[in-house]
């Protein structure tokens, strides 16, 4: 089994693993419309990742390294949680109710509908794999809205934390390569990272970081 230490690197992802779509230019403008809408549900997608994390560790305490490996994640996404909380505070609002996430329920589902069965493991090489692919489309949505004019004030956000979603989701595929062959995390990753972009296409676009490139 690959470490991937050895694999090269592009735009903060291990090569083959990587996003089948981009997000088209016009995302941002159209997300950037409700602000707050925004922050909201940016700090609920901190607080699951979060919450994703610890249940990862509580449910394979015995993994090799998985403790040290997440305990920092596990943090750094608290601790994005409160600067996002700050940042709605300053705008005058509040921390609105959570509302059902289509992206990453559609992506768990699909996980669970096409994971070939049943080598012993596959449900946890799905989980991480999900998760770097939702840390990588995270990091290429913040460098979408780092870069949107009707959002300066919130560039220096997005350029910071779009910088650990980057690391993020190398950490999950360095996980789940020292923990499967490297022949089945490249295989699985590419049909899950398909029917990821196959997935989007399908969402309404809104002021939600996974909201989806089709119509309002």
């Amino acid at each position: 089994m690959s470490d991937g230490s050895d694999q090269p690197v592009r735009g903060g992802v291990v090569a083959e693993l990587r996003l089948c779509s981009t997000t088209p230019d016009g995302w941002a403008e159209v997300v950037a419309g409700d602000p707050l809408a925004l922050l909201s549900d940016h700090a609920h997608c901190e607080l699951k990742a979060a919450a994703s994390a610890m249940t990862m560790l509580k449910q394979n305490p015995e993994r090799p390294g998985l403790a040290l490996r997440l305990a920092p994640l596990i943090k750094e996404e608290s601790e994005h949680l409160h600067r996002v909380l700050r940042e709605i505070e300053v705008r005058g609002g509040e921390l609105k109710a959570d509302l059902p996430n289509p992206y990453a329920e559609g992506l768990r589902r699909i996980a669970r509908e096409t994971r070939p069965g049943p080598p012993r493991g596959s449900g946890f090489l799905d989980v991480v794999l999900v998760s770097a692919l939702i840390e990588m489309r995270s990091h290429e949505r913040f460098e979408r809205l780092a870069e949107c004019a009707a959002l300066a004030g919130l560039d220096g956000l997005y350029r910071g934390l779009g910088e650990a979603e980057a690391r993020h989701g190398v950490l999950f595929a360095d996980i789940a390569r020292t923990s499967f062959p490297e022949g089945e995390v490249v295989a699985r990753f590419a049909e899950l990272a398909l029917r990821e972009a196959e997935l989007l296409e399908t969402l309404p676009t809104g002021p939600r970081i996974h909201s989806g490139h089709g119509s309002r």
